[in-house]
């Protein structure tokens, strides 16, 4: 062998580089293979959610962000409800020149000093699990390498392990010069809604303005065969917000990609996970496919800490387990969560009444699976999703109606579940709170684990004993606040 490291990555993306350098935290050997020649990339994706900002602080890298240009703080004008412009004022989204976001990860990683092969593909892989011998070619010759694990962050592809999420979309779109578009137009984020789709246009940081249609690729092949640039313009013609720019003369060239939210059901194969667009892709209406993908790749590499570390008494067996149970959970859990969120969210705008909105706003494809199919990952999306869909939130009681002279227990419909959770980065299985008015079961409040230590709950006991109970095993300030949590989300019951 030519070389041997811990972890070997494929593509340096945003997934691929957020995972390398958290494993070399953690103090693994890394070596990522990115088959890009032209660096940096051309990138779409630059509406970076607020969430971004934590990934960065933990992995160390805000000082590597500060050359990268971004805008912060732009409006949003919006046309979705209804067809009279509403303005939106975000306070932590920014807009940042992909190429420059992911250059600077990537030199970060190698001032850390990351392997790279660049440009570089993977030729062939053989071998299994902890032993994974792969031949990389690179202009120099072919490389052999040696891996225990194998993560693939190469990106979207056309898989037939993908499971659709939704109905078709695409993405079609081009950039203006800033001398040809006007105020009210630059000087805004806008998205609006559309008979066969939405138009959304943001200002870049290189001062240019990108315009994108999202729509169904078989309706715009059949109303216009191969003319997407007059697919484009014609959209944004008939647009309350993009009118002034319909005719204006593009400053790139016309480009289109797939937009279709899909999962892929092999994202977990034993000693080879998927992450970032090989793994899943989400619905483009939130922007946060960036945020999501690299807080995934945060996810797998706590399972493969798991796997890896032995700090602890279980068998390999347990903690693969464990790893891959957490790691298909978080899986599912993402695109459950979207597809739920851009379902409730479609059935919002103005226009769904029209077939593209009345497909994507009803019974959403990520949960209306074929009853026959027994995959794990699409039982687990099912069952997610009803559970999303049967959640009703239950107002905070207010604490004015407690009673402390009133003996407490736990309420009959709180019971006690297994929960997977991260506890000093690998995956542990925790006894959480359930209960009907909690989206999801708690096993942590205020960094506290909170069972077993409220166990003597289950029987009637007076506050004070509560709070003298709780402070033996956390401050005061914790036991009071977990206290009035319990109360507030209806978790505590007075006892007559």
């Amino acid at each position: 062998m030519d070389s041997a490291v811990d972890v070997l990555i494929i593509g340096a993306g945003p997934a691929g580089l957020t995972a390398a350098l958290r494993l070399q935290q953690l103090g693994y050997s890394v070596l990522i293979v990115e088959r890009s020649a032209n660096w940096p990339r051309p990138q779409i994706g630059e509406a970076l959610t607020p969430g971004v900002k934590n990934i960065i602080d933990m992995l160390d890298a805000n000082e590597a962000m500060q050359a990268v240009p971004h805008l912060a703080g732009l409006a949003t004008r919006l046309c979705w409800r209804s067809q009279q412009p509403e303005i939106i004022r975000h306070g932590d989204a920014a807009v940042v020149n992909r190429a420059a976001f992911d250059t600077a990860l990537l030199q970060l990683a190698l001032q850390r000093g990351i392997n790279l092969a660049m440009p570089a593909q993977v030729q062939e892989i053989k071998g299994s699990s902890h032993d994974w011998q792969i031949s990389i070619k690179a202009a120099d010759g072919v490389q052999q390498t040696q891996a225990r694990f194998i993560l693939d962050a190469s990106g979207r592809s056309n898989s037939p392990q993908q499971h659709a999420c939704a109905p078709r979309l695409s993405a079609v779109w081009a950039e203006l010069s800033s001398q040809h578009v006007p105020a009210e137009v630059f000087n805004y984020t806008q998205v609006e809604a559309l008979e066969h789709g939405w138009l959304w246009g943001t200002r870049l940081p290189d001062q240019r303005y990108r315009i994108m249609l999202l729509s169904d690729p078989h309706t715009a092949h059949q109303q216009m065969p191969g003319q997407a640039e007059q697919w484009l313009r014609s959209h944004c013609a008939s647009s309350q917000l993009f009118s002034a720019v319909a005719q204006t003369p593009y400053a790139s060239r016309l480009q289109a990609c797939s937009a279709l939210p899909y999962l892929s059901l092999d994202s977990w194969q034993d000693g080879r996970l998927k992450l970032g667009d090989a793994a899943f892709a989400l619905d483009p209406i939130s922007s946060s496919g960036v945020e999501k993908a690299m807080r995934f790749s945060l996810q797998a590499v706590v399972a493969i800490h798991t796997i890896l570390s032995t700090a602890n008494n279980q068998t390999n067996e347990q903690r693969h387990d464990l790893a891959r149970n957490f790691f298909e959970q978080r899986l599912t859990e993402t695109c459950a969560r979207h597809s739920y969120w851009t379902e409730a969210y479609y059935a919002q705008a103005w226009c769904k009444d029209s077939a593209f909105w009345q497909e994507r706003s009803g019974k959403n494809n990520a949960f209306a699976t074929e009853a026959a199919s027994a995959h794990s990952l699409l039982q687990s999306l099912r069952e997610q999703g009803r559970q999303l869909r049967d959640y009703q939130p239950a107002e905070l009681r207010p604490l004015v109606s407690f009673n402390p002279h009133q003996p407490l227990r736990m309420h009959p419909a709180t019971s006690r579940v297994t929960s997977y959770c991260v506890v000093d980065d690998k995956v542990e299985k925790q006894l959480a709170l359930s209960h009907p008015n909690l989206e999801r079961p708690v096993s942590f409040l205020e960094n506290q684990a909170l069972l077993p230590h409220l166990d003597f709950l289950w029987q009637p006991q007076p506050l004070v004993s509560v709070l003298k109970t709780l402070g033996t095993v956390m401050s005061t300030q914790n036991a009071h606040k977990i206290t009035a949590w319990l109360w507030q989300c209806g978790l505590l019951e007075h006892v007559v």
